[in-house]
């Protein structure tokens, strides 16, 4: 923001004004205390004034700091994707009725049949567009795996039949929530490819207690929520560590809760970045947060931790734990989801 721009905003004025007001209050006490030290003017003027000052300032944080404060925090949950507050929290918040009832408008246009409308034409919009080019890459590859099998290069066929499962699945299956045991069978095609690429360098491990391996394969998660996590570790773990990396995908279920844990033994990170990342996760009910590491290539952690805080609530969503050389865990707690 340039500098001649900063006074515009009210609460800069408001600020310079009130610095002024509250030196002049605080010079003149001083100068009051001055001359009854001097024996030049009586104590009760002394009284009067500090305790002037005192109310003035408690009345300036109470009436305007305060209100000012909450309604930088209402706009900025606002910014970041919250729903907006109830009418309770508007009467602490807001400064003006004007600002109330232009909140009020702006409320009432986002909850209208007409934006709920358009909100919907567009995702149906952006989903049928982005299956136009998966579907012309599936029928590509298809014609690419029939050339290599007449040419015998069944490696070729092989690796050219997996992407185009990989990419199946991402066009048929469009509905929100899959069955874990369709979301593993997605990560392990992914693997098959990926095996092409790094051969027994890359080593993939499923864990779950048998007795409970047919409620946890039944249990609905959102689609696509454990192959980004994978490819992430695969990308930014084991595939920049020297040696056999491991990848672990474990599930651990309780009464509410099901509890997905994707383990690497890659490169871990440092603390900072580990704190970065897990601060990211943390600002749930952020669908509109920045998507750099998506145009990356591959879907974001934080986008998968967004669709579960839309599906579910902010109470579930993922976790990062890491150590550097060591390895990374990303815990996923979800809610147990059977229909």
């Amino acid at each position: 923001m340039k500098k001649k721009n900063r006074w515009n905003y009210i609460v800069n004025r408001n600020a310079a004004l009130t610095g002024i007001l509250f030196g002049f209050l605080m010079l003149q006490t001083l100068i009051q205390l001055i001359l009854f030290f001097r024996n030049e003017a009586p104590f009760f003027p002394v009284v009067i004034s500090s305790v002037f000052t005192a109310v003035c300032l408690a009345g300036f944080w109470i009436f305007v700091v305060r209100p000012y404060r909450q309604t930088q925090m209402m706009m900025e949950r606002i910014l970041d994707g919250y729903i907006l507050p109830d009418s309770s929290f508007f009467g602490k918040a807001l400064l003006t009725p004007t600002m109330e009832k232009e909140i009020r408008r702006m409320e009432q246009f986002l909850k209208s049949p007409e934006m709920m409308d358009l909100n919907k034409r567009q995702a149906q919009y952006l989903a049928l567009q982005n299956q136009i080019n998966p579907h012309f890459l599936y029928n590509t590859l298809e014609s690419i795996r029939g050339e290599a099998l007449i040419a015998g290069m069944d490696n070729i066929a092989d690796m050219t039949e997996a992407l185009a499962k990989f990419f199946r699945y991402t066009i048929t299956k469009v509905e929100n929530l899959v069955s874990v045991e369709e979301e593993l069978d997605n990560c392990e095609t992914y693997f098959l490819i990926q095996k092409y690429r790094f051969g027994s360098r890359l080593q993939l491990h499923i864990l779950y207690e048998e007795e409970s391996k047919e409620s946890i394969m039944n249990c609905k998660i959102p689609k696509l929520t454990l192959q980004p996590i994978l490819e992430n570790s695969i990308i930014h773990g084991t595939e920049l560590k020297i040696g056999t990396g491991n990848l672990t995908i474990q599930f651990e279920q309780t009464d509410r809760r099901l509890i997905i844990r994707i383990s690497d033994d890659g490169v871990g990170m440092d603390e900072s970045t580990l704190a970065k990342l897990n601060r990211q996760l943390g600002r749930g009910g952020n669908a509109f947060t920045d998507n750099r590491e998506e145009k990356k290539g591959g879907i974001a952690l934080v986008n998968v931790n967004n669709r579960i805080h839309l599906l579910f609530g902010e109470e579930y969503g993922m976790h990062v734990y890491s150590i550097r050389g060591k390895g990374t865990d990303v815990e996923v707690t979800l809610p147990i989801v059977t229909n």
